[in-house]
């Protein structure tokens, strides 16, 4: 039904536009984008090189773009995320579930051949629970279903009374600096926490993904860390790490909230704090809790190696 062919820069307006309309939608949304024109723009900057090169479109007899793939990969991680596949088919087609499939198969051989996946077979999905048109194409392309995740967010007064809270007295949390010792404990811990990271511990503390990292250290050296980045209109905490070796009481909280003041600081208040949970890990939930955060929406990660 659709004519498959390599994005341009020209399309970038429309495919934003049918992104924003079908992520309203959580039978079409996908966890990597945002749902407003702003952040979908954005979110398609920080690919890299860049966005064109890694998305393929497909587009109707009028050559309207009504189904896209976009694909960031990283060759030092070996992993690659598909932003998609976003296919927009009539209401009343007679087999619009069939056209979605085939568009979607379809998108997924073209980005394939794309040189961005050339040597990279770690590949991920990840949309909301309700997306099920994803689960059935990932279980159809040999992707495994991976844990759910909630993304729990920070709004209004309880996001302005973290900002404005006095800084942690004594020696509370602080943004990395240069000293190599701890750069150095901040990947070693990093990496030992989260096996299965998109983003590795040298491009952590060297900021090469956006990243801010405050840490909170002790005579013995780093307790933790947290790292994150700003979106158009929110700050999203990324990695919360404590070493299960130096707990501290309440250090997890003293870290999300000091992240969350440095990201203000260097980047402007925003609407918005978010953080992406894995379901089942009820201490970051008791945690992020007891900060003000509240549910938002449950997403469903899909991989395939």
């Amino acid at each position: 039904m659709y004519a498959i062919r390599p994005a341009t820069v020209a399309d970038q307006p429309a495919v934003v536009a049918l992104l924003v309309r079908l992520q309203a939608d959580p039978e079409h949304h996908i966890g990597y984008h945002g749902v407003t024109a702003e952040e979908v723009a954005e979110e398609f900057g920080r690919f890299a090189p860049d966005w064109v090169s890694g998305a393929v479109l497909g587009t109707d007899d009028s050559g309207a773009v009504r189904a896209v793939l976009s694909v960031d990969a990283d060759a030092e991680t070996g992993r690659a995320w598909l932003h998609g596949p976003f296919v927009d088919v009539p209401a009343a087609h007679p087999a619009g579930r069939q056209v979605w499939h085939n568009t979607a198969d379809d998108l997924f051989d073209a980005a394939l051949a794309l040189p961005r996946l050339k040597g990279i077979d770690d590949l991920e999905l990840y949309g909301h629970r309700r997306n099920r048109r994803l689960g059935d194409f990932a279980a159809r392309q040999g992707f495994s279903a991976g844990a759910a995740s909630r993304v729990f967010t920070l709004t209004g007064s309880a996001l302005r009374s973290v900002l404005v809270s006095a800084v942690d007295a004594g020696e509370g949390p602080r943004v990395l600096g240069a000293e190599p010792a701890i750069r150095a404990q901040v990947v070693e811990l990093h990496e030992r926490c989260f096996p299965q990271r998109t983003v590795s511990g040298r491009q952590l503390v060297d900021g090469e993904r956006g990243h801010t990292v405050v840490v909170l250290t002790g005579v013995d050296g780093l307790i933790g860390y947290a790292a994150g980045f700003v979106a158009e209109d929110e700050l999203y905490l990324d990695y919360v790490a404590v070493d299960p070796n130096m707990r501290d009481a309440g250090a997890g909280r003293a870290l999300v909230r000091s992240l969350l003041r440095a990201l203000a600081a260097r980047h402007g208040a925003r609407q918005r704090a978010a953080a992406v949970i894995a379901l089942g890990n009820d201490a970051s939930e008791r945690m992020f809790t007891a900060l003000g955060f509240d549910l938002h929406l449950e997403l469903v990660g899909y991989r395939r190696k």
